[in-house]
């Protein structure tokens, strides 16, 4: 029978406090995935439910990024933290495939090459930068934009900020500063910031993303939505052609939209392929 375990907690290196659930059978009874958000999210209900739908097919390990919901967050940030928050998780779950979503791919990406055999697989559900555009892979505002407005106390309008940087049309903000979740994003409002340290990070610094692709050896999925925009598609194309083992795959649906059961059929097919169910 399928079970959730709420609110347990594990503690990374540098002794921040990482909470999680995890629902289905015990690990080590039944391969594991853990789930990584994206930005300004933290264990949304369609996770649940895809958790859900694999049963006791998986152990599904969901938690809350270090800044968000009940995780601690222990300055200065690095990706190198949030990797070893996922370290920590694997003491948990044993061996395990990782689900990231949107930027939380790449974050998943890097813990791959990073952690090596701890990371059996990874799935990327709408990776949101095309790898092959030579583009920056993210705005500036993201990061310097976000921290001063978050340094001067003012979280609001690093969210508005952010979401001026994705495109959504400024009509819409006065509906969504009035919505119930809006409280929700100006709390973990600095963690903007740290997805566009993990984009950056793709392309930025000696340990880049971009000259370790070789190094992600383990089984992948890149996938996207039937419905999803022609920019998440080759996003997730030019992904899937990078990585030395890498399937593409596409599922009903687009984004938050796309069924559980489809979610949890693709993430069976990834732990098929390292030796699941």
């Amino acid at each position: 029978m399928t079970t959730i375990t709420v609110d347990s907690f594990t503690t990374s290196a540098d002794g921040t406090r990482i909470a999680y659930d995890l629902t289905g059978p015990t690990p080590g009874l039944a391969p594991a995935i853990v789930v990584i958000d994206g930005v300004l999210a933290h264990r949304l209900p369609v996770t649940l439910a895809v958790a859900s739908a694999l049963g006791d097919r998986a152990a599904t390990l969901r938690y809350d990024r270090r800044g968000r919901g009940e995780s601690g967050d222990t300055p200065p940030y690095s990706v190198d933290r949030e990797v070893d928050d996922i370290a920590a998780l694997l003491e948990v779950t044993g061996p395990a495939a990782l689900l990231g979503i949107s930027s939380g791919a790449f974050l998943a990406l890097r813990a791959a090459a990073d952690l090596g055999a701890g990371v059996t697989g990874v799935l990327c559900w709408e990776p949101t930068y095309d790898v092959a555009s030579g583009e920056p892979p993210t705005d500036p505002r993201m990061i310097a934009g976000v921290e001063i407005c978050v340094e001067v106390g003012d979280p609001g309008s690093a969210v508005e900020l952010f979401l001026d940087v994705v495109g959504m049309p400024c009509g819409l903000l006065p509906r969504m500063r009035e919505s119930p979740s809006w409280a929700g994003l100006e709390a973990i409002a600095p963690t903007i910031a740290y997805d566009g340290r993990i984009l950056a990070g793709i392309t930025l610094g000696h340990r880049a993303l971009m000259s370790r692709w070789h190094q992600i050896t383990q089984p992948a999925l890149v996938a996207d939505g039937a419905a999803s925009a022609a920019s998440v598609k080759r996003a997730a194309e030019s992904l899937a052609a990078v990585l030395p083992a890498a399937r593409r795959v596409t599922l009903p649906g687009h984004g938050a939209d796309v069924p559980p059961e489809a979610m949890a059929e693709a993430v069976t097919d990834l732990l098929r392929t390292v030796g699941g169910p």
